[in-house]
């Protein structure tokens, strides 16, 4: 990877980690989904392909904030669909 994609991503997740400050550290696919621009039927799309990290327990899905927070940041600017826009600038 290089450097100016390294401090994109670095920048996206900083904003992130702002915007959601207040998210709790463990959350459940539902609350994924109101704390983030994913539906909950795309969430647990995504944990099932292992697209975003999770844990099990007690046979339900946990995903920590920061894998959350990793898998948003990484998406940020794809070009399949899953775009969205962190921050206030487009650059």
């Amino acid at each position: 990877m290089n450097e100016e994609f390294d401090t994109k991503l670095e920048n996206y997740r900083q904003q992130l980690e702002h915007l959601l400050r207040k998210c709790p550290d463990i959350l459940t696919p539902a609350k994924a989904a109101k704390w983030s621009p994913l539906g909950k039927n795309k969430v647990y799309e995504l944990l099932k392909s292992g697209e975003l990290r999770s844990f099990t327990y007690q046979g339900g899905y946990i995903i920590s904030k920061a894998d959350l927070i990793d898998y948003l940041a990484a998406h940020c600017d794809d070009s399949n669909g899953r775009r969205f826009k962190v921050g206030g600038s487009d650059d």
